[in-house]
C-alpha cells in the first residue's frame, strides 16, 4: 500500500446524520493494518469499528460491530477473502466488501466479481485512492481495478469443469488419488481420469504441473 501525503483524496463530506462510514479492516500484516487504521482515523466521515488479522474472526466481528464496509485482504490465514465473501453476505447482506490483493491472479478477479465483491483493488494504490474507493462502494458503485480486470479478460475463464476443479483443488492440498476418492465418494480410477483430463486441458505434463498452472491463474 502506498501512503503518499501529497496524493489528493476525494474531499470527505461533512459529517452528519447517517454520513459516517463504519469500516471493518481485515489485514494480517500488523504494520499495514496499523498504517491503514492511522490513515482512516484522519477522515471525518470514516470510523474504524474493528481491525483484525484473522479470517476466522470476521463473521463474529461483523455481527458484533455491524460495519458498512469491510476492507478485506484476499490472502489471510485459514479462510481467504474469496472464501469469506459468501459467508459475509449470508451474515449481513447489507455490508459492502472491498477486496485488496498484493499478488493478483486473473482468476481471482473473476471469482471476486462472481462472488459479489463491491471492490477489487491492488494493495499498491495511493491512500487517497483507497479512501475514494471506500466512499464509492458505500455510495453503491462498484470499484474494480481496470488493469486487473483487463488481465482477467486476457486469460479467460477456466477450462476445467466443476468436478475437475474440485479434484485438482483437493490434490493441491497434498491428498493422494485414493484420499480424494474417499472424500468425494468416487473410485480412485475416476479421480485419476479427472486429474488426467485436467492436466490435458491445462497443457500440463503431470498433476503437479497442472496444480501449479491452475494456482498461478487463480482457477483453484
Amino acid at each position: 500500500m502506498s501512503f503518499d501525503p501529497t496524493q489528493p483524496a476525494h474531499p470527505a463530506p461533512a459529517p452528519g446524520p447517517g454520513s459516517l462510514i463504519r469500516v471493518l479492516l481485515v489485514e494480517d500484516h500488523v504494520l499495514l493494518r496499523t498504517a491503514l487504521v492511522a490513515v482512516f482515523s484522519l477522515e471525518a466521515d470514516i470510523e474504524v469499528v474493528a481491525a483484525i488479522g484473522d479470517g476466522a474472526e470476521v463473521l463474529s466481528t461483523v455481527r458484533r460491530t455491524a460495519p458498512d464496509v469491510i476492507v478485506l485482504d484476499i490472502h489471510l490465514p485459514g479462510i481467504d477473502g474469496l472464501g469469506l465473501l459468501p459467508l459475509i453476505q449470508a451474515a449481513d447482506p447489507r455490508v459492502k466488501v472491498l477486496l485488496l490483493v498484493s499478488h493478483p491472479r486473473p482468476g481471482d478477479v473473476r471469482r471476486a466479481i462472481r462472488g459479489g465483491a463491491d471492490g477489487f483493488q491492488h494493495t499498491d494504490l495511493a491512500s487517497g485512492r483507497l479512501l475514494a474507493v471506500i466512499r464509492e462502494i458505500q455510495a453503491g458503485e462498484r470499484a474494480i481495478d481496470p488493469q486487473l480486470a483487463i488481465n482477467a479478460m486476457m486469460y479467460g475463464e477456466s477450462p476445467l469443469t466443476a468436478r475437475e476443479t474440485e479434484v485438482l483443488l483437493l490434490a493441491a492440498e497434498g491428498r493422494s488419488a485414493p484420499e480424494v476418492a474417499r472424500s468425494l465418494h468416487l473410485s480412485p480410477g475416476a479421480i485419476r481420469n479427472y486429474l488426467s483430463a485436467a492436466s490435458a486441458k491445462l497443457g500440463a505434463r503431470n498433476r503437479s504441473e497442472a496444480i501449479r498452472t491452475a494456482t498461478d491463474k487463480g482457477w483453484i
